[in-house]
């Protein structure tokens, strides 16, 4: 009885710190294996009310951080705690939750199910808002597993229903994935013209990691259409933002973007060294999709530094995520240049395009 009793007052002491610093992310960063103690010792004692509170306290900063694992770890927990309890909104909100981390870690099948299961157990309770959310995250999701048409299908009736409903500031979310689709059509001037529809609807709010993900955007969208100085700008208002909120996963993006950039204007040691900048926080937060992006772009670097075995490499490993996740358009592109490495790896075919053996491996500097 003794020991239940201190064990106890541990989890109110741990629950009441983790509550108190829950936006706090480099304190929780110190105290974390102090915290998820905590947690083990809740589940431990079926305290469900103190590990939904865990959950509940806990999940921005994993998230954030990239404590995927831990995340999953404690998402399911909580699932089991809302049975217990009968919550079914949190079970819900659980499920959601849970889709987000495999859809991050490219578990795309997976996380399109427990969307599926989230959207309609919030119809049933009669969220219809918090339904919506899941369905817009569903169409994410279809998108990446290259069903673009089932993707448009769900992300339009997503934008229907949120105008009926009244979610102004929302629909900066659907709008942006609806550019997303229609930058996949290569329509890229109405791609813009929805983003900046969506960037409107996020004055005034505090969705900094949105307002980044649309900077993203615009960045991407510049670097296709060539305008590299605004290319440059929209990035880096991107990466200010993400780091500013600590997305470690979007400083990541916006790094291989960055590095695409110093790339075109032929900076190559300074490409590579943000390539290998980002790719140290991608393998740490066991973001497959961005990896296989990173590595991908890295070879293309290494091409033209004629680079051409550490390049096939890379290219092999993009190749084989690329397949696992079911990204079969980036997954061609890999292929592709794969085979033509083989080709000009054979001795009697010419290198085209190629720069000089002499000064191949020469890099422009900022100063030049």
């Amino acid at each position: 009885m003794f020991f239940r009793q201190t064990e106890s007052k541990a989890v109110a002491y741990r629950l009441s710190v983790a509550q108190r610093l829950t936006n706090d992310h480099a304190a929780l960063e110190r105290k974390f294996p102090n915290l998820w103690e905590g947690v083990r010792l809740s589940y431990q004692q079926k305290d469900w009310q103190s590990l939904s509170a865990f959950r509940d306290a806990l999940q921005p900063f994993l998230d954030l951080r990239g404590y995927w694992k831990q995340s999953l770890t404690l998402n399911k927990l909580a699932g089991e705690a809302a049975q217990a309890l009968a919550d079914t909104i949190n079970a819900a909100r659980y499920n959601h939750d849970q889709a987000d981390i495999l859809h991050q870690q490219g578990n795309y099948d997976q996380a399109e199910k427990l969307y599926q299961a989230s959207e309609i157990a919030y119809h049933t309770l009669g969220e219809d808002a918090m339904s919506l959310k899941s369905r817009h995250m569903r169409s994410l999701v279809v998108r990446a597993q290259g069903r673009l048409r089932e993707a448009e299908q769900l992300c339009e009736s997503t934008i229907l229903e949120a105008r009926i409903l009244g979610l102004d500031h929302w629909l900066a979310h659907p709008l942006y994935v609806l550019a997303l689709l229609v930058r996949d059509q290569g329509d890229l001037q109405k791609a813009e013209q929805l983003i900046e529809e969506s960037l409107s609807r996020l004055v005034d709010t505090d969705e900094f990691a949105m307002i980044a993900q649309c900077h993203h955007f615009l960045g991407e969208v510049a670097l296709l259409k060539g305008s590299l100085a605004q290319a440059r700008i929209q990035l880096e208002s991107s990466l200010q933002l993400s780091q500013q909120v600590g997305i470690e996963r979007r400083i990541a993006a916006t790094k291989r973007l960055l590095g695409d950039l110093a790339q075109i204007e032929e900076y190559y040691d300074e490409a590579r060294k943000i390539y290998d900048e980002a790719l140290e926080i991608t393998r740490r937060l066991g973001d497959r999709p961005e990896l296989a992006k990173l590595l991908l772009s890295k070879a293309k670097l290494l091409i033209q530094m004629q680079h051409m075995q550490e390049a096939t490499l890379l290219l092999q490993g993009a190749l084989s995520i690329f397949r696992e996740i079911g990204n079969e358009k980036n997954a061609k592109e890999a292929s592709q240049l794969l085979m033509r490495l083989e080709e000009l790896s054979r001795p009697s075919i010419d290198m085209p395009n190629a720069v000089d053996s002499d000064n191949g491996d020469r890099s422009k500097t900022r100063d030049e």
